[in-house]
């Protein structure tokens, strides 16, 4: 294989696309050597000896993106359970995504059918396999649907669309900074995002009396939308991390107040970057954080030149160290706000009570 590029330019077309096949089949077949590797650090728990929390993490530490690093986990744990796609896979025949799509195929009939027999079971698994082989990853999916349909026993105490054991809700953001997902839910809460969405995505006519230009899609989407302003406006919404959840948007100091001088007649105003970024989406454009800014409740942040907050104080309960005016001793993180000596109880943990110092 042509390893240099300078090598690639005397390369006829059909040779220059042998060479890339080749480079493929190499990618392929490296990617089935890191699902083996991920699997066995996963079974050691060296995620844990190198202080890091998940063997996902533990990849990201090394600039693996969160959804490749996600899909290594999720792939290299299933293999041994699949061995026939893994030996099918090992000489780079199928990509990364191809087995991804049989491992979450595999795990959406087993959901729905729990009784498969094991020859069943080997059925499924070899055509899903036969499926990759001609098809892309979204079609081993949809093969795998098919077949847990046709498994599915039609004498079900609970038929799959009532059963809440299935539902599913994925969303991420692309590569385009817009953010995609789907939803595979049962009838009582299809039902319940149908009530809350359909009023508010009524078609509503132009001024003018013309028809509403907008999309059944468009409709449905805006909708959502003024569904989460209502949650957020709710005074009594559930607490994450010590505070109400909250759309966070960090901005410098400089954009700030280029964005509170913008429009003031002889304002000078500063030159800053572009630095607003959303806290799950990322970056985002000056049009945008400029809007989110107009209507935001503002809270200062120091950061040393790292970007590490310089009045965030974090003691786990029980340390003498601890700076705080109520004592608690349960050896779980908490968390104290610049400006205040009340301790906000860790996100992680489950209560049943909104209590901010509840234990």
């Amino acid at each position: 294989m042509a390893a240099d590029p300078l090598l690639l330019a005397p390369l006829d077309d059909l040779a220059l696309w042998e060479e890339t096949v080749c480079a493929l089949r190499a990618k392929n077949a490296l990617d089935q050597l890191l699902f083996r590797f991920t699997a066995e650090l996963d079974k050691r728990g060296v995620a844990k000896t190198l202080g890091a929390d998940s063997t996902a993490e533990l990849l990201q530490s090394v600039q693996v993106p969160p959804a490749v690093a996600h899909r290594y986990v999720r792939v290299g744990r299933a293999l041994s359970s699949i061995p026939s796609v893994a030996a099918y896979a090992v000489d780079g025949t199928l990509s990364g995504g191809h087995m991804d799509s049989i491992v979450k195929g595999v795990a959406y009939i087993e959901r729905r059918d729990p009784d498969l027999t094991t020859e069943e079971r080997d059925d499924c698994v070899r055509g899903l396999l036969t499926e990759a082989s001609v098809s892309t990853p979204a079609e081993v999916i949809e093969r795998a649907h098919a077949m847990a349909i046709a498994l599915s026993p039609p004498d079900k105490e609970v038929p799959d669309s009532e059963n809440d054991d299935l539902n599913q809700v994925s969303f991420n953001t692309g590569d385009d900074g817009r953010t995609h997902g789907t939803l595979d839910l049962d009838k009582a809460l299809g039902e319940k995002l149908a009530t809350a969405l359909r009023p508010l995505a009524k078609p509503v006519p132009e001024p003018d009396g013309s028809p509403d230009p907008r999309t059944t899609p468009q409709r449905l989407a805006e909708a959502l939308g003024k569904v989460l302003d209502t949650f957020f406006a709710h005074h009594d919404r559930p607490i994450e991390g010590g505070v109400k959840p909250r759309v966070t948007m960090t901005v410098s100091a400089a954009q700030l107040l280029q964005f509170q001088m913008n429009g003031i007649a002889g304002g000078k105003v500063p030159t800053a970057p572009a630095t607003a970024s959303f806290e799950w989406t990322g970056p985002v454009s000056p049009a945008t954080a400029q809007t989110i800014a107009c209507d935001a409740v503002i809270t200062k942040i120091l950061l040393d030149d790292n970007g590490v907050p310089l009045d965030w104080t974090v003691f786990i309960g029980g340390d003498e160290a601890q700076r705080s005016s109520i004592s608690v001793a349960d050896g779980h993180p908490w968390f104290i706000k610049p400006g205040s000596t009340t301790p906000l109880r860790s996100h992680a943990r489950r209560t049943m009570t909104n209590e901010l110092t509840a234990t």
